[in-house]
């Protein structure tokens, strides 16, 4: 049996067999529901560029624990892809030109992905 990836595919595209599929215990088999560090890492640059600047924004805009959020975080800022300027106690991401260079390419990447789709969706 040949494996299918599919980026986030919602439940109820699954229910209404998005895939073609005949059975939903398939599903379990062929569909990943966990983000990987890529896709949290450009979901952080995401909130980033649309305006959550500050920590705890970016974990309900991202979608993440206190933890995981903290661990990406610091995986940013040594990539060089996330500054952080602190005012106080306060703290602020900002987004370096590498970064959106990066958002850039990856936005790209899932545009051509994305279109050609439909003739990766036949059944395995």
């Amino acid at each position: 049996m040949g494996y299918l990836y599919v980026n986030r595919l919602t439940l109820a595209e699954a229910k209404y067999g998005f895939l073609g599929l005949d059975e939903p215990a398939t599903l379990r088999h062929c569909i990943s529901l966990r983000r990987s560090h890529l896709e949290i890492r450009m979901d952080i640059l995401s909130c980033v560029k649309a305006g959550a600047e500050k920590p705890t924004q970016i974990m309900y805009k991202a979608n993440l624990s206190w933890n995981a959020l903290k661990e990406h975080l610091e995986a940013l800022e040594q990539g060089g892809l996330l500054n952080l300027a602190t005012y106080g106690r306060r703290k602020r991401y900002e987004l370096t030109d590498k970064a959106i260079a990066v958002l850039m390419a990856y936005s790209k990447v899932i545009d051509e992905v994305n279109a050609t789709a439909p003739a990766a969706s036949a059944k395995f």
